[in-house]
């Protein structure tokens, strides 16, 4: 089995964490914690694989190459 690599974003608002991929539009998952938004986009990308393979369509390709983090500082 090939290994499919998504990049996950996970956000926090009104107490709730969600999370999605830019390479899996319109999928996502929620949770209480960071833990359980990965988990439940994990469980996302497990059923969409699957459904692909069971409708012979193909699985998407991930289109992100680097994902980075980065912080900026601005003088007021």
């Amino acid at each position: 089995m090939t290994p499919l690599t998504f990049p996950i974003a996970i956000e926090r608002e009104d107490g709730q964490h969600y999370a999605n991929s830019d390479d899996l539009g319109g999928m996502y998952g929620s949770g209480e914690t960071i833990e359980g938004a990965r988990e439940s986009m994990l469980e996302g990308i497990r059923l969409c694989v699957l459904e692909c393979k069971g409708d012979a369509r193909p699985i998407p390709s991930p289109k992100t190459i680097y994902s980075e983090t980065v912080s900026a500082v601005f003088e007021d």
